[in-house]
């Protein structure tokens, strides 16, 4: 059985909107904007002006408003609805044109561009819809604009044939498990390759695949395709997030995590969602707006309970530490206690690297709640751990990132343990970090190692040493950073 023609279904339209006019229903035939109508205009190449959107409403709203379509003009939306230009106007609309027009009008025919069009002479007969249901010839769209009722045998025909056409629409798919496996292992790549490439390689890698799948998205494909797109899209936007704070840009954090949220809510992942409440942490914590980090990290650990592995472990660790920041010791240590507990065997419940928590991520942020504890023998054993682990993985598995912050509690434990020489030593290799890879919160914890030294400490020659080399490292930091941002400036003027 043939399915609808493009005419039948604009007739639905017009049937069941009486107000539209034909163009509007065969736009909403074919499921386009406006802008998708003047772009397929455009890549006919019909004219020389370029067809914008809005001439395309005007084009809808005549006679009342807007502006009456030429016969040229009828000609090239014939073509793009693969419909009569006669069809795309009303017996008064009709009727506005000069004789000589219509009868050009008349000629306009485009329903052989319609796979499913066949003229009346060949259109097969013989089989009908249902079961002893007699086929009828297809309603005239001059009959449905004169609001003629159907009876209930042309009624079961007609959406009978639309039925079929919507499920041969509901079977085409621009998406495969290919393209999906495809998208997450490129995500998973820009993920481990953070901090390790620099930074602008990165994220345009992830602009380049979240534009990849909002692309698809416009497309058709069934739900569960559908929903790993808006997963790879929300994480692709926590990512951007993560890495925004890092570049010390709260207020673009804020813009990408509104818009992981939103699909972290439409697919319904809960991992998704406790680590968009992670990246709202770090970047409440580092503009020193601490309660609102333990509400966000309270708020994800909702989640990532459901979500078990390395992001319930992540977001255990996480609100143990600002716990501990302030001053809630005893829930603090109950909590790390649980997150030591926790197994972390599940490894694709995110997309890994920088968002992920690996043994020697979950052992740094141990080290550093312990630290706040005013445990810091036990901090040097986590964090001393945490660093060994990290540099026995393959180098394309190590999370620099991480290991640096770890090895800056290392050195912050030497200092509350009073012994710089060992604190000095420990902070060369942090102070080595090449200039592409420093990100804010790196400063930050830097700046605390020089006010954590006790003043009789910060007087002595290694105390100077310390501070002297922390404020060269951050001086050339943001010499690099106020150069890139003039360079921006200029490019931009």
């Amino acid at each position: 059985m043939r399915g609808l023609t493009w005419e039948h279904i604009a007739a639905v339209w017009e049937t069941d909107h009486p107000e539209i006019s034909p163009r509007v229903a065969f736009r909403w035939a074919h499921d386009l904007s406006h802008q998708d109508v003047a772009d397929r205009w455009n890549a006919l190449d019909a004219g020389d002006a370029t067809m914008v959107k809005s001439r395309i409403y005007q084009y809808e709203t005549w006679p009342t408003q807007g502006r009456r379509p030429s016969v040229a003009a009828l000609h090239t939306l014939a073509r793009i609805y693969q419909a009569q230009a006669r069809s795309l106007l009303t017996e008064a609309e009709y009727a506005l044109y000069r004789a000589d027009e219509r009868a050009e009008i008349d000629l306009i025919d485009y329903r052989p561009l319609d796979e499913n069009y066949a003229p009346p002479k060949l259109r097969d007969t013989t089989n009908t819809p249902y079961p002893g249901t007699p086929e009828v010839s297809h309603p005239s769209l001059i009959d449905l604009r004169n609001r003629r009722t159907l009876d209930p045998a042309q009624q079961l025909s007609l959406y009978a044939r639309e039925s079929s056409k919507i499920l041969t629409q509901a079977e085409r798919s621009n998406v495969g498990a290919d393209t999906i496996a495809r998208l997450n292992a490129e995500l998973q790549q820009a993920a481990h390759n953070y901090l390790k490439k620099p930074m602008s390689e990165v994220l345009a890698d992830v602009r380049r695949i979240r534009d990849e799948a909002l692309s698809l998205l416009e497309g058709h494909q069934s739900l569960q395709y559908r929903r790993d797109l808006y997963l790879v899209v929300g994480w692709t936007m926590t990512f951007l997030g993560w890495a925004s704070t890092d570049l010390g840009r709260v207020d673009a954090t804020a813009a990408h995590t509104r818009a992981a949220w939103h699909f972290a809510q439409e697919s319904g992942h809960d991992a998704l969602r406790a680590w968009v409440c992670k990246t709202r942490q770090v970047t409440a914590y580092w503009a020193n707006d601490r309660e609102n980090a333990i509400h966000q990290a309270e708020r994800g650990l909702f989640f990532a309970r459901r979500a078990g592995g390395q992001t319930q472990v992540m977001l255990a660790s996480t609100l143990a530490l600002d716990y501990a920041r302030f001053g809630r010791l005893g829930e603090a240590r109950a909590l790390l206690e649980q997150a030591r507990d926790i197994s972390a065997m599940q490894e694709h419940d995110c997309p890994g690297g920088v968002l992920s928590c690996t043994p020697e991520r979950a052992l740094s942020y141990w080290a550093d709640a312990y630290l706040v504890l005013a445990e810091p023998a036990l901090t040097l054993e986590l964090a001393e751990r945490s660093v060994a682990l990290s540099q026995t993985q393959p180098a394309p598995d190590r999370n620099l990132g991480t290991e640096r912050m770890t090895q800056l509690h290392v050195v912050r434990a030497h200092i509350d343990l009073d012994d710089l020489d060992a604190a000095s030593n420990e902070l060369a290799p942090v102070l080595n970090t090449p200039a592409d890879a420093r990100p804010a919160p790196l400063l930050l914890q830097l700046d605390e190692i020089t006010t954590r030294m006790r003043p009789a400490l910060r007087a002595s020659r290694d105390g100077r040493r310390i501070s002297d080399a922390i404020g060269a490292f951050r001086a050339a930091t943001t010499s690099r950073m106020e150069r890139r941002a003039l360079g921006s400036g200029r490019d931009h003027a």
